[in-house]
């Protein structure tokens, strides 16, 4: 780390050539390497040109004038760009491609600096075009595109939900530009056995971060991994459209510059008509889920070292379901979701300062048959945040910040009963509200030498009625020629969901320590393999209390609880390696492999039970393969393979298709989870704009894949309806138009 202040260069030189010469590099805006097979077309003369291995076109004999350049490249945004070549002189050029849809710059940004991590190998990026490739043409989600990535694991194809080296969902932190906002789905609150989709349009992101293992715990409290979205700033050089459109939503996504070059606004619009297709060609599906959401951002740059910025996001999700029993079945739910930030930055030579406040909301409301209200409620959040960055010399810096977050909540549910005459009457109700205040502070000494880094940290957090909490970690990395060593450790807390009902003291924080040791090996330039060990133990680990069971001494059936209801009585170990190989190229065949054995285990200390975590999914292959045939074609490959969960629950197997009320928990496990995509992409380019076509082929193999629902139990303790099939083999297409 410099003193120096950051900058990301984005630029277009016009420099002199020999008259009638129009010649130049492309190259790529982030890495400045040269992108090679790009398409430099000049419009007006219809000429063409393909860049070489070292990013370079030439056209000779250009007459004076005024003419239109374009460059087109799959993978990358389109760029057309006016020239100007006179009379006496022709022109070079060196032009930056941003990958996938971020945007093309001909200005200097400040951007502020960040210190690197060690550990980096416990951290998975995906840029642009990656989201763009793997987030599916039917979901348009980019949660969908960070479950392809190695170490994560998931079998649902109807939930953007996914665990990591075994731990929960609702363990792993979301961040939208620096906000927690775990809210930002659009799902069905109050209800399981739905879908959910990300609330977030891929095409307004530029990267997403997912830190599998020990990190520095800048962004809030919980236990598991974090994934961070990073919103891009719109163009500041001039208008850009773009269109998408595939058999199931449409989105449209307009950024520009707002007066001078010194602030753009990027909005996007996107609605989901899955709802209604389905309905329309396939009546007997009982159940659909329809969205909507937009996105706006805004900078603007108030001198050379500070900008201010705006984010809005917001939707609505619309579930149905026509196929519901006429007492507790759900037959409609809304739910709507805002998060607003407001940031102020400045990035000097000697200090980065940072500081935002944000509002994250949801609201729902679920209803029956005969329009019974079954639950409804709000959970809004206003949030507080600063972050400093000083770089102390050439290798050493400090960072640090501090935050403060206000939680209110209600929630209501009922529970009805049908009387003879079919009349309702409610049988019970639980009535939520709380209100709760989190203050943290955290700061971190790192070193960053030519041999290796070491970041030492400490974040501390409480909640109101819990006393303060010390939580440190330690990341580390040493270089030795091609050969890179790693290793992490840190501890971390999770104070309960305020909507949960916690019984026998179970408002404890949820606590785990984590440990991560691996070795990466870079073969060649592309080429590079890694491994890595870890485990993870926990403490106070949530459990659902008054599961249908059986007794283990009688053989009964006990009863169980109306309304779910939680214990903080689980401790808990995860162990495991994660085994990678990848191949980063801008040309030909690149992609990863990766493989993850991880083993949970839980403790009951009240009951002494032990069982398998419910996310305890032993076996998991992630594969991803793209083939670039031109400057306009690419094919690639998803792959991804589980060895599979438990089916949750006190359930024995006792046929090949039957299954029995038990007393023992997680004894049965799913089938094996296996599903192939295959994607085609196509673009077609003129002189004012780019058709790109997709064709994505989801599980090609047409494996029958199920999920968890929830089970009917017979008299004679039999359990039906406990498994639902997932996505058969389906083509989709969609398109998109860039203008």
């Amino acid at each position: 780390m410099t003193a120096a202040l950051l900058v990301s260069v984005l630029w277009l030189v016009q420099a002199p050539a020999p008259a009638g010469v129009l010649r130049g590099q492309v190259v790529d805006a982030r890495t400045a390497a040269p992108v090679v097979d790009a398409r430099v077309t000049i419009a007006e003369l219809a000429r063409d040109a393909i860049t070489g291995a070292d990013g370079r076109f030439d056209f000779r004999a250009v007459a004076p004038g005024s003419y239109t350049l374009t460059i087109s490249r799959i993978g990358y945004a389109f760029v057309r760009r006016r020239i100007q070549i006179a009379a006496d002189a022709g022109v070079e050029l060196v032009v930056p491609l941003a990958e996938g849809t971020d945007t093309y710059q001909e200005r200097i940004t400040v951007t502020a600096p960040t210190a690197a991590d060690p550990a980096s190998g416990a951290v998975r990026t995906l840029g642009s075009a990656a989201l763009q490739e793997l987030r599916g043409i039917a979901a348009d989600d980019p949660m969908r595109a960070v479950q392809a990535l190695p170490g994560v694991a998931t079998g649902d194809d109807f939930q953007a939900e996914f665990s990591v080296r075994g731990s929960a969902f609702r363990h792993i932190g979301i961040v939208i530009d620096g906000t927690p906002a775990p809210v930002l789905l659009h799902a069905v609150r109050g209800a399981e056995d739905t879908g959910s989709v990300a609330m977030i349009n891929t095409d307004v992101l530029s990267r997403a971060t997912l830190a599998v293992g020990p990190h520095a715990l800048r962004q809030g409290d919980w236990i598991g991994a974090t994934l961070e979205f990073d919103v891009r700033e719109g163009s500041r050089d001039r208008v850009v459209t773009r269109g998408a459109v595939s058999g199931t939503n449409a989105s449209i996504v307009v950024e520009g510059p707002l007066g001078s070059r010194r602030a753009s606004f990027l909005i996007s619009a996107r609605k989901s008509y899955l709802d209604w297709l389905v309905r329309k060609v396939a009546p007997e599906i009982d159940s659909t889920i329809g969205f909507a959401d937009g996105h706006l951002k805004i900078a603007y740059d108030l001198t050379p070292r500070q900008q201010v910025q705006l984010l809005v996001i917001g939707g609505k999700a619309a579930y149905r379901e026509d196929a519901t029993g006429p007492a507790n079945g759900l037959l409609r739910a809304g739910s709507a979701s805002l998060l607003a930030t407001a940031l102020w930055r400045h990035a000097g030579p000697r200090l980065v300062v940072s500081q935002r406040v944000s509002h994250v909301g949801n609201d729902f409301r679920n209803t029956g048959l005969t329009g019974q209200e079954l639950a409804r409620g709000y959970v809004q959040g206003l949030i507080w945040r600063a972050d400093v960055l000083m770089p102390l010399t050439r290798e050493w810096s400090l960072e640090g910040g501090a935050r403060i977050d206000r939680e209110r909540l209600n929630e209501i549910r009922r529970e009805y009963t049908a009387e003879a005459s079919r009349d309702l009457t409610v049988r019970a109700v639980r009535d939520v509200s709380d209100v709760r205040t989190t203050t943290a502070g955290w700061a971190q000494l790192s070193r960053h030498g030519a041999a290796g880094t070491i970041g030492a940290g400490a974040r501390v957090t409480g909640q109101t009625g819990f006393d303060a909490a010390l939580l440190p970690w330690v990341l580390a990395e040493r270089r030795i020629g091609a050969v890179t060593l790693r290793a992490g450790a840190n501890r971390s807390l999770q104070f309960a969901d305020p909507a949960l009902v916690l019984v026998d003291g179970g408002s404890e924080p949820e606590r785990a320590t984590a440990i991560d040791a691996g070795v990466e090996h870079r073969v060649t330039r592309e080429i590079r393999w890694s491994a890595a060990v870890f485990r993870r133990d926990e403490a106070h680990a949530r459990r659902r209390i008054g599961e249908p069971r059986l007794d283990p001494v009688t053989g009964q059936r006990l009863a169980h609880a109306l309304f779910p209801t939680y214990a903080g009585v689980l401790d808990g170990r995860t162990d495991g390696v994660d085994l990678l190989i990848g191949r980063a190229a801008a040309s030909g065949l690149r992609g990863w492999i990766g493989y993850t054995y991880a083993r949970t285990r839980y403790t009951d200390t009240q009951s002494g039970e032990r069982f398998d975590g419910d996310f305890d999914q032993r076996h998991t292959i992630n594969a991803f393969a793209e083939y670039r045939l031109s400057y306009r074609a690419a094919v690639s490959a998803k792959l991804r393979v589980g060895s599979n969960v438990p089916v949750v629950g006190y359930y024995e197997q006792t046929g090949p298709d039957t299954l029995r009320l038990s007393a023992i928990r997680n004894a049965v496990r799913l089938p094996t989870y296996a599903r192939l995509d295959l994607r085609a992409t196509r673009t077609f380019t003129s002189d004012r704009r780019r058709l790109t076509l997709f064709l994505e082929l989801m599980n090609v193999l047409g494996r029958r894949n199920v999920r968890q629902t929830e089970a009917n139990i017979r008299p004679n303790f039999e359990v039906t309806g406990l498994a639902e099939r997932l996505i058969p083999f389906v083509p989709s297409a969609g398109m998109l138009v860039e203008f």
